[in-house]
């Protein structure tokens, strides 16, 4: 299928910046769908005062804010009115009796004076002796004295009958009333007295009076004045109570429905407050509150932007690499996800301890090929959080717990275990130590679940764990080509792949141009040795080698190392013709790759490994049948070299021209002719756009004129016939 050069033109100008944001989203999309589609609870088909066909058991802890607010209403109300004591009541009291007596005292005293003035007025006048104060008069000065002034009237509350009674005792007795009046008092308010044990109080205080040496006629005025004197020494505090009943509210522990606690057994009745649970576990709709799926939501936009920032921290990789690797991982998150629907759905038919088939490794072993070790440990931690909450429904928090450790250290597992994975004999080895240890896994935590060891319910889990070790790198080796063709990745074992000789396009360069694919075997060594010695990725040197002259296979007979002796089809050409033929190799071995499905990185080598460089024969040629030719036309159109393996691949290829087409080359013409062609590419900023050091091009220097003397060495004469 062919695309409009339009379009094909318009996305490496713009549209390619578009894209990987689109396919981020999308996958986010996909992820946020799986996961809420797996931790959406079940849905009942059930009915008021039916019989439950099944037990139901809670998917997740839930607070039931019903019956929280029940018991906190029900803690209120337990909580008794609060009553304030207030000590200085008695004092007051204590007062107002002595203040009854002292003005009892006073009237007499006053009417004692008043009778003895009067009586000698009326002997000095020798008058009739006058009456004394009669009782009457002595009330009427006594109760003017009580209610002059004051806040509390107490004639309202004793009668006239016992004001009299005091009115007529004599001081002595007075005091004797007073005093045990005061005394029986102060016994009665140092105890709670209230309303409604008020009366209670005072029969007892009268009963103290009863039992006094007081003169029987004067008991009972002492008991009304001490029936009178008893108040409330406690007042209701309307605040205190407020405050104690809402600590009370807030001291009462949440009610919560548990995880895995059953809510109906199969064959009970389905009453209203089992519906209400039911309800209220969104398990008759199969709906989720909306905070729910916003707090997924934002967990998964927390860890894609975990995996966003960290993959900017990578420093080794440029800014398509690091948007190559967001898609991959996310990708394969993806797929993790979708496996992780297929063993909830099986959970869901009852098969049981499935979820420990599930392959934990798959994950960090694809991503430790594809990307990298840092990659692989955090999609485990990502895997081991979606598990944790994919596995919590119609499960206790233990079981929950036990599978999402499980899969953490499968996957941690796997990446320990994996190291040689340019080989698939390697591959599946591996898989087979991490099915190993995920018995072991398993083993050690069904030892700390207190499962039994010789149960069936043991020996199940145990083989599923095992089955998902050796899967999942199975599977890995068949969906990693997958990912390669779809992202352009380039894995050792597809490097291997390519540098088999028995490779159709190998074959077709040796078939076509035998001259050409010796020179890029000479190449492929002479980089390889520069790739090692600066820590470069030798592999991809090597086999990109291999290829990066493909495009010469469209017309063999047009370079020099094809060519037969004495016959050059240039000479018929004009200097543009064999320009344009020298110079269309690079895109048309780009564009041959590209066909085959190549990875980019070869494609790149294929396309970038001249550069920019100037086509110098045909140039000078041209320049000297018309010296205002422009240099512009006679260089390839590029890109410069991007990374340091087309650097290396960029100036091996020259030199090993170069001293191929030397007579006799030695030491010294060797090094001359590589310092020549570095300085050149050097001066010519070839390797601007690379991440290329100028340390490493020594290093890439000195390395060229070792491998090439190893190469080209001198040899000895040896006298004929010996």
């Amino acid at each position: 299928m062919k695309f409009p050069k339009k379009g094909v033109d318009w996305y490496y100008k713009s549209g390619k910046k578009y894209v990987t944001p689109v396919i981020l989203i999308f996958f986010f999309i996909v992820a946020f769908v799986l996961i809420c589609q797996m931790v959406k609870p079940e849905s009942y088909n059930v009915k008021l005062f039916e019989v439950a066909e099944k037990t139901i058991r809670s998917p997740q802890t839930v607070e039931d804010t019903e019956k929280t607010k029940e018991e906190q209403l029900k803690a209120a109300a337990d909580v008794e009115d609060v009553y304030v004591f207030n000590r200085e009541t008695a004092q007051n009291r204590e007062s107002l009796v002595s203040s009854l007596f002292a003005y009892v005292g006073e009237v007499n005293q006053e009417a004692a004076e008043n009778d003895a003035k009067n009586k000698k007025a009326a002997e000095d006048a020798n008058k009739a002796t006058p009456k004394p104060t009669t009782i009457d008069q002595k009330l009427t000065s006594l109760k003017a004295k009580l209610s002059k002034n004051v806040s509390e009237n107490v004639t309202d509350g004793i009668s006239d009958t016992m004001l009299s009674i005091l009115l007529r005792m004599d001081t002595k007795d007075l005091d004797a009333v007073e005093k045990e009046v005061i005394s029986a008092l102060d016994v009665a308010m140092e105890e709670s007295v209230r309303k409604d044990n008020m009366t209670e109080v005072k029969v007892g205080a009268r009963d103290t009076i009863e039992l006094s040496n007081l003169s029987p006629s004067y008991k009972g005025v002492a008991k009304a004045i001490l029936s009178y004197a008893i108040v409330p020494n406690e007042v209701y505090s309307a605040e205190q109570t407020a405050d104690r009943r809402k600590e009370a509210s807030a001291n009462v522990i949440p009610v919560k429905i548990l995880q895995g606690q059953v809510i109906v057994q199969e064959g009970q009745i389905i009453d209203r407050e089992i519906y209400r649970q039911l309800a209220l576990l969104n398990l008759l709709n199969q709906k989720m509150p909306i905070k729910q799926y916003a707090g997924f939501g934002l967990l998964l936009v927390s860890l894609a932007s975990m995996l966003y920032f960290f993959t900017q921290r990578q420093k080794n990789l440029d800014h398509d690499k690091k948007n190559q690797a967001l898609l991959v991982f996310s990708s394969v998150y993806v797929v993790i996800l979708a496996m992780l629907v297929i063993i909830r759905y099986l959970e869901g038919v009852d098969i049981s301890n499935i979820s420990f088939l599930f392959p934990a490794a798959f994950g960090p072993m694809i991503i430790k090929i594809l990307l990298n070790e840092k990659f692989a440990f955090m999609i485990t931690i990502f895997t081991a959080i979606a598990s944790f909450f994919v596995f919590q429904s119609d499960a206790t928090t233990a079981v929950n717990v036990t599978v999402s450790t499980y899969i953490l250290l499968s996957g941690l597992a796997s990446i320990v275990v994996l190291r040689d994975y340019s080989r698939r004999s390697a591959i599946l080895q591996s898989g087979f130590i991490v099915g190993l240890a995920n018995i072991a896994f398993v083993f050690l935590l069904m030892m700390i679940s207190n499962t039994g060891l010789v149960t069936f319910a043991f020996w199940v889990p145990v083989g599923y764990a095992f089955l998902g070790g050796i899967g999942s790198f199975v599977l890995g080796i068949g969906v990693i080509p997958v990912f390669e063709t779809v992202f352009g990745m380039l894995t050792t074992s597809r490097l291997v792949e390519l540098s088999n000789p028995n490779h159709p396009l190998l074959k077709k360069i040796l078939m076509k141009a035998p001259g050409t694919y010796h020179h890029s075997l000479m190449v492929a060594n002479l980089a390889e040795s520069c790739a090692d010695a600066i820590g470069a990725n030798s592999l991809l040197v090597r086999v990109g080698c291999f290829y990066h002259d493909i495009g010469k296979t469209l017309r063999p007979p047009y370079f020099v190392e094809n060519q037969l002796q004495g016959i050059n089809p240039h000479d018929r050409l004009t200097p543009e013709q064999s320009r344009d033929i020298i110079i269309a190799h690079t895109t048309d071995g780009a564009a041959i790759l590209r066909d085959n499905r190549f990875p980019q990185p070869i494609i790149d080598i294929a396309l970038q490994h001249h550069g920019t460089t100037l086509v110098k024969y045909f140039y000078h040629k041209a320049k000297e049948q018309n010296p205002d030719i422009s240099e512009l036309e006679f260089r390839y159109p590029g890109p410069k070299p991007q990374t340091r393996e087309i650097a290396i691949i960029n100036v091996a290829d020259s030199v090993e021209a170069a001293v191929r087409s030397c007579d006799e080359p030695t030491k010294d013409k060797i090094r001359a002719i590589v310092n020549s062609i570095v300085d050149d590419r050097i001066k010519d900023k070839q390797f601007i756009e690379s991440d290329i050091t100028f340390q490493e091009i020594e290093v890439v220097r000195e390395t060229l004129c070792a491998t090439l003397n190893g190469i080209y060495h001198q040899r000895i004469q040896y006298p004929d016939g010996k």
